[in-house]
């Protein structure tokens, strides 16, 4: 079972219409069940530099079967960072920076995919996620 190129196009056309109705043009990607790449849409005036940040993004996600910004720098599910720090990354860190604004998409159960997102704030970015992937 995996994302096939309509449901990527259904999930990345919801993507847009949040991403019109927040005012913030972003990048879209859609990777399948092996995190290859299935769909991607640069909305006009995205900034460039986010292509490749929202294709990285969804495969983070679909990688941790989690939503990415809950992914720690140990490639673990929970915790387990250096001694005397929780593992996780913050948003507001360099190194947390590129794995926000991304949904792994389910099944029946099983990780079949992700969709990230990247141009705009972390919380832009996570909500066009969030809203993309409820159209899966």
């Amino acid at each position: 079972m995996t994302v096939s190129l309509e449901d990527a196009r259904r999930i990345i056309a919801a993507g847009e219409r949040y991403a019109i109705h927040l005012g913030q043009p972003v990048n879209l990607a859609v990777v399948d069940h092996a995190g290859i790449l299935v769909a991607h849409v640069r909305m006009d005036n995205a900034r460039l530099g986010t292509v490749d940040i929202s294709v990285d993004r969804a495969c983070a996600a679909r990688a941790s079967a989690l939503p990415s910004r809950l992914v720690n720098h140990t490639g673990g599910e929970l915790g387990g960072g250096e001694p005397g720090d929780d593992g996780w990354f913050r948003p507001s860190s360099a190194a947390g920076s590129g794995l926000t604004g991304a949904v792994p998409l389910w099944r029946n159960g099983l990780i079949v995919g992700a969709v990230g997102v990247s141009g705009g704030p972390t919380p832009h970015d996570e909500a066009i996620a969030r809203a993309a992937a409820a159209a899966y």
